[in-house]
Parts: C-alpha cells; structure tokens; sequence
C-alpha cells in the first residue's frame, strides 16, 4: 500500500468516526414536575408537555433524560448544575444564572361546577358563596382575591390528588373545582368513562399561565426557542394537540 492509499483510507476512517459522533444524539438532563396527565406522564416520560418538548429538541438533535422533582426544586438543580434545563418556569422563581425561554406551554386554570346546579360565579370573590376544592398550592398561585373568597368559602380544601377533586365534584361533594380545564376533562373521562365537558359549567376567572424552559446555555435557549416555533406551525403540533384532545 502507498503512501496516497494510506492517506486517502486515513481520510475515510476520520470522516466515518466523525459521522458516528454526530449520528449520536447529544442527552441533555431536565427537571420536570411529577406526575400530572395529561401534560406529565412519568411511566413512558410521555404526556402532552412531555412530547411537545422531546419533538422540538429532537428537531436539535438532542434526547432528553428527564429527572422528576417536587414543585419548587428545579431552581436548585439548576443552581447545582445538576440538570440542563427546567421545564415549567415562570419569571416569579429564583433562577439566578438561568436563562428563561419563551412561553411554551400554557396552563388554564378555571372554576367548574356542575352544570346542573346553575352556579352564578362572575367573579373570584364569588366563589366566598360555595364549597371549593383546589390543587394543592393553589391559594399561594392564584394571589390574594382568591385566598380571601376561599378563606371565607363555607368549604375549602386543597389536595394534591387531582382526580379525586374530579370526583368529589360529580358526585356532588363539592360546589366547584378550581383545576387547569386540560386537566379536568382528562380526568373526568377517566373517572366517568365517557365526555364530561356537556355536563359542566367552566367559569374563566383566571388569567392564562403561561410557561417557559430554564437553561443554563443561553445559545440553547436561542436554538429553542426558534425550533418552537417553527413546531408549532408544523402539523406535528396539530396532531399533538388532537391526541390528547386539548380544549383552546
């Protein structure tokens, strides 16, 4: 073999190891809260924010291996460089030395009463009339109208167990559920077995709560945030949001 051999094989072992690096996928770690469909599903790291998210990064040619924590502990993971990026963040947390995205996610948090009972809610502060029941934290979410109706409300509970709000409701336990509506009607349906949006009132008394994505590279929250976009333009976003049938 020649020297010319020796040199052009050399070239070809090269250009094959560097398309083997690329061909990789580089995993980046992301904190995410637990379980809560249809937005999280631990068991397969599925869900819709969870497929959302994978498909974008994916258009980066990243996978992502996601750590599940308790609310409020993405800020410290982040701080320790334990993870890459955090996964629904808002402005309002503690994250020096993180950088936010754009929204990409937005949760609706509604009031919904049975349509049968014909509930007058025009306002938070009327919800002081009625028996309430919440997700856990929602009186520190939801600001200070809202902790006085309730603290005034004949029943007030919070409970980190989201279909069992569900349930209380339709069996006539409670007044009202104060829940994300995505969140509601997927559990509704599991609870009944069938549609339960007919059969329920949603009061809008809360402004929408729009999410972002913390990183510690701000070239990737760049990178992210123009993927996203062009996502959410695709058909592959339309399919996602007709899988786990969101309301708008």
């Amino acid at each position: 073999m020649n020297s010319s051999q020796s040199l052009i094989i050399f070239s070809i072992l090269i250009s094959a190891l560097s398309f083997g690096k690329l061909a990789v996928a580089d995993v980046l770690d992301v904190s995410v809260g637990w379980t809560k469909p249809p937005y999280v599903v631990e068991q397969g790291d599925t869900g819709f924010e969870l497929d959302m998210v994978k498909a974008i990064f994916a258009l980066l040619g990243h996978d992502l291996r996601f750590v599940y924590v308790p609310f409020g502990r993405s800020d410290s993971l982040l701080k320790t460089h334990k993870v890459d990026a955090a996964l629904t963040m808002n402005r309002r947390m503690d994250l020096a030395g993180a950088v936010l995205s754009e929204p990409y996610i937005t949760y609706h948090n509604t009031a919904i009463s049975l349509k049968s009972r014909k509930l007058i809610i025009p306002s938070i502060s009327a919800l002081e009339n009625y028996a309430v029941i919440g997700f856990q934290n929602a009186s520190l979410v939801l600001g200070m109208e809202y902790r006085l109706a309730t603290a005034s409300s004949p029943l007030y509970i919070e409970l980190p167990d989201q279909q069992k709000q569900v349930e209380l409701l339709l069996q006539g336990k409670v007044d009202v559920v104060v829940m994300d509506v995505n969140i509601f009607n997927h559990l509704s349906k599991a609870v009944v077995g069938q549609d339960q949006m007919p059969n329920v009132s949603v009061h809008h008394l809360f402004p929408a709560s729009p999410y972002r994505i913390a990183f510690r590279d701000p070239d990737l929250k760049e990178a992210f945030n123009l993927k996203m976009v062009q996502f959410k333009r695709s058909a592959a976003y339309q399919t996602l949001l007709n899988k786990y049938e969101f309301l708008q």
